[in-house]
C-alpha cells in the first residue's frame, strides 16, 4: 500500500516510492564519506522520475509532497545519525535536535517536492530546469533559517568536494551554482528518459553531454592556469584532548599543551610562518588567571619559533550588560606585537554554544606578520558568506580552528560520518575565494589545502599530530568574493514569482496531460 492523499482514493505508486528512497541512497552515496562521483549527477534522477510519474493537479502536488517529506526524512535521517549516536551521550539534547532537524529539514524537501511537481506539471517547465529551481530555493532556505537555525550542510556541491577540479564553478556563481549546475543534470538525465519520442535524436543528447563537461572542462582548465604566488609555511597541529576531560578544564588544558609541545619540538627558529592549533585548545579565557600557564607556554613556543601563533580559546564579552558572558574565540598571538588580536565567533551552534556564549560581530581577519588571515571557528566553514567577508577583508589564508572530539571518537563507523562531512565543506570555500586553507581540529582532520581546493599536505588523523606545507596565494577577488551567492537568492525568487504568474498556454501545449478530478 502507497501514502494516501486527502480527499482522494489514490496512493504513491511503488515505483514513486521506491524512486525517492533511491534518491536518498544514492545520494547519502554521493557525500562524504562515500563520495562515489557518478552519483553527484545521478542521484536525484529515481526522485525526479517518481515526481514526474504524478497525476497533475491537487493531488498530485499532494502527493509530490509526500514523496518529498519521504526522501528527505530518509537521506537527512541516515546523513545526521551522527547527532544521537555520538552527540547524544554527551548532550542529552541531541536527541530532541535531531527530531527537531527531520521535522525541520523533511518538511523543506516536502516544499521542494510541491514546487518541482507544480512547475513541471503545472507551468510546463522542463525537469531540467524545473528541478534545480525546486532544488536550489530549498537549499537556500535552509541556509537562512531564521532564530539561529540556519543549516547549510551537505549541500549538493558537497558530493564534489573530493573531485575538486570539477567545483570551478563555484568561483563564479558559489555552492549555490554547483548544486543548480548538479541538479539540472539530474533532471536534464530524467527528462532523456521520459522523453520517448525522441531518445533517439541526437541533439538533446548533445545538450546533456555539454551541460555535463562544460563547467568541469572550465573547471580544470581554470585551476591548471590559476596564478598563484608563494604564500607562508604554516604548520597545523591536531590534537587529541579526551572529551572524559571537559568536566576538568585545567587538566584539558594540560594536555592539550602537552601534545602540542610534542608536535612542535622538530621546528626551529625561523623555519616557519605561521603555527595554527585547534579551537578551545585553552578551555579558559585568555585573560583570566586559569590561563596563566597556558600563556606562558604558548610565550616560550613564539619565542624559539620566531613564528605567530592562532589558538583557540574562550574570551568575555565586551558589553556590560553581557558580564560574564564567554564568547568562543582564536587568539593570534606575536613575537613581533605585544597586542593579542582576537576573533569571537559569530555563527554558533545551536544547543551546544547559542545559550552558553555571545555571538561575536567585530574583527574578520587577523595580521600574521606580513600575512592576513580569516578564522572561521568549527561550524561557521559551512557558511560561505563568512569566508567571503574575511577574504573582501583581505585575508590571504583561512583558518578553520574546530573541535571534533564530541562528534565521533574514530575515523570509522557513524563518527566517520561527521568527521567527514564537516571538514569537506573548506573544499567549496577554497575555490569560491580560490583561497588557501589551513584546518587545525581537535579529534578531527587537520589539513591544509591550496586554491584549487587540493589537500596539500597529510592529513592528520583525529587521535592527532602536526603537518607542514607551504601555501600558495591568489591574489585577485573571484567573482564570488565580490558579488556573494546570487544563485541563491535568484532561484528562490523566481520560485516565488512562478507561483504567481502564468507560464502560458503556449508551454502547457507542450504536455498533453489527462484531467484529473480534484
Amino acid at each position: 500500500m502507497g501514502l494516501m492523499a486527502p480527499g482522494s482514493r489514490s496512493a504513491l505508486t511503488r515505483p514513486a516510492l521506491v524512486g525517492a528512497l533511491s534518491s536518498a541512497l544514492l545520494l547519502t552515496l554521493a557525500q562524504p564519506p562515500f563520495s562515489v562521483l557518478p552519483l553527484a549527477f545521478l542521484s536525484l534522477v529515481p526522485l525526479a522520475l517518481g515526481l514526474a510519474s504524478l497525476p497533475p493537479g491537487p493531488v498530485g502536488r499532494w502527493q509530490a509532497t509526500l514523496l518529498g517529506l519521504l526522501f528527505g526524512v530518509a537521506f537527512w535521517g541516515f546523513a545526521l545519525i551522527w547527532v544521537p549516536l555520538e552527540v547524544g551521550p554527551f548532550f542529552p539534547w541531541a536527541y530532541s535536535g535531531y527530531a527537531l532537524l527531520l521535522v525541520l529539514l523533511g518538511s523543506l524537501f516536502a516544499l521542494f517536492g510541491w514546487m518541482a511537481h507544480f512547475f513541471h506539471k503545472t507551468k510546463a517547465i522542463p525537469l531540467g530546469l524545473a528541478l534545480p529551481l525546486a532544488w536550489v530555493g530549498v537549499e537556500w532556505a535552509k541556509a537562512h533559517f531564521p532564530f539561529g537555525l540556519a543549516f547549510p550542510w551537505l549541500g549538493l556541491g558537497v558530493t564534489l568536494t573530493d573531485w575538486p577540479h570539477f567545483l570551478g564553478l563555484a568561483e563564479w556563481a558559489g555552492e549555490e551554482g554547483v548544486a543548480f549546475w548538479l541538479s539540472g543534470v539530474n533532471g536534464l538525465v530524467a527528462g532523456r528518459i521520459l522523453g520517448r519520442g525522441s531518445r533517439r535524436k541526437v541533439a538533446p543528447w548533445l545538450l546533456l553531454g555539454g551541460v555535463v563537461l562544460l563547467p568541469s572542462v572550465l573547471g580544470v582548465v581554470r585551476a591548471r592556469t590559476l596564478p598563484l604566488e608563494t604564500g607562508p609555511r604554516v604548520v597545523v597541529v591536531g590534537t587529541h584532548v579526551p572529551p572524559e576531560l571537559r568536566g576538568s578544564p585545567a587538566a584539558a588544558v594540560l594536555e592539550a599543551m602537552a601534545q602540542v609541545e610534542e608536535a612542535l619540538r622538530g621546528f626551529h627558529s625561523g623555519t616557519i610562518d605561521l603555527v595554527v592549533l585547534p579551537e578551545a585548545t585553552v578551555p579558559f579565557p585568555m585573560d583570566g588567571q586559569e590561563a596563566i600557564e597556558a600563556r606562558e607556554i604558548l610565550a616560550q613556543m613564539i619565542s624559539e619559533l620566531d613564528a605567530p601563533i592562532v589558538v583557540g580559546a574562550f574570551g568575555r564579552a565586551d558589553s556590560e550588560a553581557a558580564e560574564g558572558v564567554l564568547t568562543n574565540s582564536a587568539y593570534l598571538l606575536s613575537p613581533w606585537d605585544p597586542q593579542i588580536q582576537r576573533y569571537d565567533k559569530s555563527r554558533l551552534v545551536p544547543g551546544m554554544e547559542s545559550g552558553s556564549y555571545r555571538a561575536g560581530s567585530g574583527r574578520v581577519t587577523l595580521k600574521a606578520g606580513e600575512w592576513v588571515v580569516g578564522p572561521l571557528l568549527c561550524y561557521e566553514s559551512i557558511f560561505g558568506g563568512l569566508a567571503r567577508e574575511g577574504r573582501r577583508a583581505g585575508a590571504q589564508l583561512l583558518l578553520n580552528l574546530s573541535s571534533d572530539i564530541w562528534f565521533g571518537r574514530d575515523n570509522a563507523g557513524v563518527g566517520s560520518l561527521f568527521l567527514h562531512q564537516h571538514p569537506a565543506h573548506l573544499v567549496l570555500r577554497a575555490v569560491e575565494n580560490r583561497t588557501p586553507v589551513a584546518r587545525a581540529a581537535n579529534g578531527g582532520l587537520s589539513f591544509l589545502i591550496d586554491p584549487t581546493g587540493h589537500i596539500i599536505s597529510e592529513v592528520i588523523p583525529p587521535t592527532g599530530g602536526v603537518t607542514v606545507g607551504r601555501v600558495s596565494i591568489y591574489q585577485g577577488l573571484t567573482l564570488f568574493s565580490r558579488t556573494g551567492d546570487w544563485v541563491g537568492p535568484a532561484s528562490a525568487l523566481l520560485c516565488i514569482l512562478l507561483l504567481f504568474v502564468d507560464a502560458g498556454p503556449s508551454m502547457r501545449r507542450r504536455f498533453r496531460r489527462p484531467r484529473v478530478d480534484s
